[in-house]
């Protein structure tokens, strides 16, 4: 590398400090080992060969890769250098995903992180094929091999169009929910298998005029003026706030949706693990308690 950055053999054995002669050796070895030429000498010194330049290219890769283990090595014990995958429902995953992966790129430089958004569902398959390491979830069942914190309690809601925005911010009740052309995802998503089963408790009768899984094209249908839907109070606050929905608490008793951390058991007792299950929880309470995450009550602190 110093023969071809000096131009000459004599100039790089002066810099290194290394005989002319010996350097000279070390080269015809490196060509005899490589059955290459790496070196074109003439009058004023040397020049690299075609196969002289991808050799250097490559050692100089190599090099860089070197000080990159030894800074990790050196690095403290907490600095994860692996690879991250997080899942994240929509609502959820816009109100926690950017503010946990600026808090992971601080502490993990050296990670790479990746987000993947999906229904709370799509979530559990990848989760249980351990496509990802750790996912927010609704309403989960128990999934084999995964384990479930519940973290916070979340208060559902009506959201019709706007034209019924002077009904916005009353109760509505169980049995009137009957008179409502709804939006719903199809089973066995978990908002919909939230909502059944609570309607079947409470003899209420389900009047799903359109399955949607999408809660952005749901909000859009709603905006038109289609039908009303059943969401977490956070989902549509923004809607409500500026007059494109209205929201209806539903009441006597409440529609309860619980928000849950989901890792795969075989990884939960490494450190790295465990520091992204806190960051990812100390985020979610955040949110709570600055009042971004509208509607939610962590779990410890609930009183239904």
């Amino acid at each position: 590398m110093q023969v071809a950055r000096a131009g000459s053999v004599s100039r790089a054995s002066t810099i290194l400090n290394v005989a002319q002669p010996a350097l000279s050796r070390q080269l015809m070895k490196l060509e005899e080992e490589l059955g290459v030429s790496l070196l074109v000498r003439h009058g004023r010194g040397v020049r690299l060969t075609r196969a002289g330049s991808s050799l250097l290219e490559h050692a100089n890769a190599v090099l860089r890769q070197v000080d990159q283990i030894a800074e990790l090595v050196r690095a403290p014990e907490t600095s994860f250098a692996g690879h991250v995958v997080l899942g994240v429902p929509p609502a959820a995953g816009l109100l926690i995903a950017p503010v946990v992966v600026e808090i992971l790129r601080e502490r993990w430089p050296h990670a790479s992180i990746t987000v993947r958004e999906g229904i709370s569902t799509s979530l559990e398959e990848w989760l249980l094929d351990r496509r990802l390491d750790l996912a927010i979830l609704y309403n989960a069942p128990p999934l084999d091999g995964i384990v479930l914190t519940p973290i916070l309690h979340e208060r559902m809601v009506v959201a019709g169009p706007a034209s019924e925005v002077e009904m916005s911010g009353r109760s509505i009740r169980w049995r009137d929910l009957s008179s409502l052309p709804l939006i719903l995802p199809s089973l066995p998503h978990s908002n919909r298998r939230l909502i059944e089963q609570a309607a079947i408790q409470r003899s209420a009768h389900l009047d799903v005029v359109f399955e949607v899984d999408s809660v952005t094209m749901t909000k859009a249908m709603v905006k038109r003026g289609l039908g009303w839907t059943i969401l977490a109070h956070a989902a549509v606050a923004a809607e409500a706030e500026r007059g494109e929905m209205t929201v209806r608490v539903i009441d006597r008793p409440p529609l309860i949706s619980t928000v849950s951390i989901g890792m795969p058991m075989e990884t939960q007792s490494r450190s790295q693990s465990q520091e992204l299950f806190q960051v990812v929880r100390g985020v979610m309470i955040e949110r709570v308690a600055a009042g971004v995450w509208y509607g939610a009550k962590v779990v410890d602190d609930y009183v239904r």
